[in-house]
């Protein structure tokens, strides 16, 4: 049954975007940017003519070069974004249109639509973030859009169980595919173009519903587009709020179709302590177990910690948490009441020394780790979609890194101009 009208309404509407064609989507799509330890990164497809990421500069690029080298890597990947959009690789598909995609990997499909947001639903609040940014990424990418003016990433939003949704996205489902691809890590990629009058308007009808939505991933990009969108809207002197830069294209799936995977963490030194002191100052506090070996992940209310070439379990007290909000969660406690105190990253979004690991690499890859260039790592164990949203809804903060959604989108599927 429809509930009526949501706070969103009028905020998501159908956008108009360029996609590469069926046949050549597989090649087109861009790898996912590499997370690893003391990197971030794009591994290119120096051999695939037609990899999205071989034509264009994307904004990670930006700080690899100087100032002049900078704005003439723009200048050049403007030009090279209206050459390909131009060719024979991308079809434009003409607004009103949305798109459902659907993600598979590893026996785990997540289906959801990709849409126009309006960047005052986010400036007022109606799409909640978890994370704080940092100023510099904003500012490459701030600085990206107005030289590109161009999207190739949809921001990933959750949305609270639909049913109207639901039903939806289910009859488009039903319906032949416009793309349908798997890329080599495995990930099976399906879209469906929704262009009918009818069919657009009862997919907007259905989101009309949605009261709020969450950013899972994409917090610079959003934070990024407001700015660009503020700046673009004050030069602008016929703005109405109807134009493409003051909107955000966006992926909106449903909470109860996803998981959440951790980042684990892993510092680079012991803060000047021996790694005696660091085990007995972590005794104080929490109940460590030493560990013959490691087959699994941890279990809520725990962690993994690789110190000194030993496995150890790390339980939290049950008094922190008990503690409301983002305070009892295990990712907060971990840095309040160890990294801070002990190891003194007071900052992890700043301090050089922490890296964070994406948990799907598993405990091998911390072992490896800890056996080169870091000395101590804590494999966590995930929070909760409901976790995050409620955090959300309280107007808290979780620490970066918190999150770790899989499968994502990959640039390159969507490429709507601003």
């Amino acid at each position: 049954m429809s509930r009526g009208i949501g706070a969103l309404a009028s905020s998501i509407r159908p956008t108009g975007a360029y996609l590469p064609r069926s046949e050549l989507a597989a090649k087109v799509l861009a790898p996912p940017y590499e997370n690893q330890a003391g990197a971030t990164g794009i591994h290119r497809d120096v051999e695939n003519p037609l990899a999205f990421l071989n034509a264009l500069r994307a904004e990670i690029d930006l700080p690899l070069q100087t100032d002049e080298g900078r704005k003439a890597m723009l200048v050049e990947t403007l030009k090279q974004l209206h050459d390909l959009l131009a060719g024979e690789t991308f079809e434009f598909y003409a607004p009103p249109a949305f798109f459902v995609c659907r993600l598979e990997v590893g026996g785990h499909a997540q289906t959801g639509v990709i849409a126009d947001v309006a960047l005052d639903a986010y400036d007022r609040g109606l799409v909640k973030v978890h994370e704080l940014t940092r100023r510099g990424q904003e500012d490459r990418l701030f600085e990206y859009m107005g030289a590109v003016r161009a999207s190739f990433l949809p921001i990933f939003l959750i949305h609270r169980p639909l049913e109207t949704v639901t039903a939806v996205i289910g009859r488009v489902v039903a319906q032949p595919p416009t793309i349908d691809v798997e890329s080599d890590d495995g990930l099976k990629l399906t879209v469906w173009a929704i262009t009918a009058t009818t069919e657009v308007a009862e997919v907007r009808a259905a989101l009309d519903e949605l009261d709020e939505l969450y950013v899972a991933d994409g917090h610079h990009r959003a934070a990024a587009a407001s700015r660009f969108a503020a700046s673009c809207a004050s030069a602008n002197s016929d703005h109405t709020g109807e134009e493409a830069y003051a909107h955000m294209v966006s992926v909106l799936f449903s909470s109860d179709q996803l998981a959440i995977q951790p980042y684990d963490r892993c510092v680079a030194d012991l803060g000047g302590h021996s790694p005696e002191h660091v085990l007995t100052a972590v005794r104080k506090t929490f109940t460590v177990d030493e560990l013959d070996r490691v087959d699994d992940a941890p279990e809520a209310g725990s962690y993994l910690m690789r110190l000194a070439e030993r496995w150890y379990r790390v339980a939290i007290p049950d008094a922190f948490r008990a503690q409301a909000g983002v305070a009892g969660l295990d990712v907060s406690v971990l840095h309040d009441h160890l990294l801070a105190p002990l190891l003194g990253i007071d900052d992890a979004r700043t301090d050089p020394r922490i890296e964070f690991v994406p948990g799907t690499r598993g405990m091998d890859e911390l072992d490896k780790l800890c056996r080169g260039p870091l000395a101590v790592s804590f494999a966590l164990h995930p929070m909760s979609v409901a976790d995050l949203m409620d955090v959300s809804d309280r107007n808290e903060l979780l620490p970066p890194k918190s999150t770790y959604f899989v499968p994502k989108l990959r640039s390159g599927l969507i490429v709507r101009l601003l």
